[in-house]
């Protein structure tokens, strides 16, 4: 597959998602590139690249805790207090180059990962029941700028 053609269907994808998969994807890159920078971890030569991809999975999850801070919900000020406490372990790992912290990053953003995994199978099986006339649908709304679910009738 080209670039073009692989960038054609990211694009599609982000399109066509729910934000609870949207807020997925973003855990998805976020984890990708913590991995990344673990894989490499140890090579000198190897520096810059590890502290872009630590870069780059740090300005994912900052966008996580600024758009979980817009949340009122309890849920979103736990979210928000999770995704801080990443940010933070990300910015020691880069500054005292701790693969502990790294390793703790990895391993909160995996369970993370997997706990929004849940929440969009739990949003497409609510979405796939047939809604009775009259009765108002519950769906699950979550955004990467709100960080939140939410039930709205």
């Amino acid at each position: 597959m080209s670039q073009a053609s692989s960038r054609q269907y990211l694009d599609g994808k982000v399109l066509s998602a729910s934000q609870p998969q949207l807020h997925l994807m973003l855990l998805d890159g976020a984890c990708r590139f913590c991995r990344k920078a673990r894989e490499l971890w140890g090579n000198e030569e190897d520096l810059g690249v590890i502290d872009q991809l630590l870069g780059r999975a740090a300005d994912i999850v900052g966008e996580l805790t600024h758009g979980a801070a817009a949340g009122s919900e309890e849920t979103s000020k736990q979210l928000e207090e999770q995704y801080a406490f990443i940010y933070r372990e990300l910015a020691s790992c880069r500054i005292n180059q701790s693969v502990e912290n790294l390793d703790t990053c990895i391993e909160l953003l995996a369970y993370e990962r997997e706990t929004w995994v849940l929440a969009c199978k739990k949003h497409e099986e609510e979405a796939a029941k047939p809604r009775l006339a009259g009765v108002p649908h519950l769906s699950m709304a979550a955004t990467p700028a709100s960080g939140s679910l939410s039930l709205e009738a």
